[in-house]
């Protein structure tokens, strides 16, 4: 396969940036059951929920002050997200005004490798890969320079990213892809 068409798979779409921040002091939960925008259900989740027109992610709260972002498609949206969400409990007046570090805590990216595979031959390849059938219809691999994150490779050429804690690993995680194509 070219190095051209390969370019055109080396391409990973974000799915979902987890990130987190805290904003270091108790947040009284029960005050956001009726405040549009929250969600408070202490049967589904001990946690407020916010989302609204506001935010492009979902914001869980925690009583202890921790907050987590989810579903987004990049960092700043995330710590938009989570600088809003402080902005509005202050405004509330459940918190002393906060700024807020936000963190990546992992990305999940999504791929083509541009052709389907033969896992078994793959895993003979590759160091740090794992290929149990019977357990899992594709193959695990932890590629050294995705610092502990993981590769779901499927036999349809799908490829899954989980664990990257940092977006500059996007970038070498389309390198990745590429050297996949190359090796099958």
């Amino acid at each position: 396969m070219s190095r051209r068409v390969l370019a055109r798979h080396g391409q990973l779409t974000v799915v979902n940036l987890v990130a987190t921040s805290e904003l270091n002091q108790p947040v009284d939960l029960e005050k956001l059951a009726n405040v549009e925008g929250f969600l408070y259900d202490q049967a589904i989740y001990p946690c407020v929920y916010l989302k609204d027109n506001y935010t492009k992610t979902k914001v869980s709260i925690f009583s202890s002050g921790k907050m987590i972002s989810f579903g987004g498609r990049n960092f700043s949206d995330a710590k938009h997200d989570l600088a809003y969400a402080a902005r509005r409990l202050a405004k509330l007046r459940l918190i002393k005004g906060a700024g807020i570090v936000a963190k990546v805590q992992n990305i999940v990216a999504t791929g083509e490798i541009g052709h389907s595979i033969d896992i078994e031959k793959l895993s003979t390849k590759l160091p740090s890969i794992i290929y149990e059938p019977e357990q899992f219809p594709g193959a695990i691999y932890y590629a050294k320079e995705l610092e502990g994150a993981s590769i779901l490779i499927f036999a349809n050429g799908k490829v899954v990213f989980a664990g990257l804690k940092r977006e500059e690993l996007l970038e070498v995680g389309k390198q990745v892809l590429i050297k996949l194509a190359e090796l099958v």
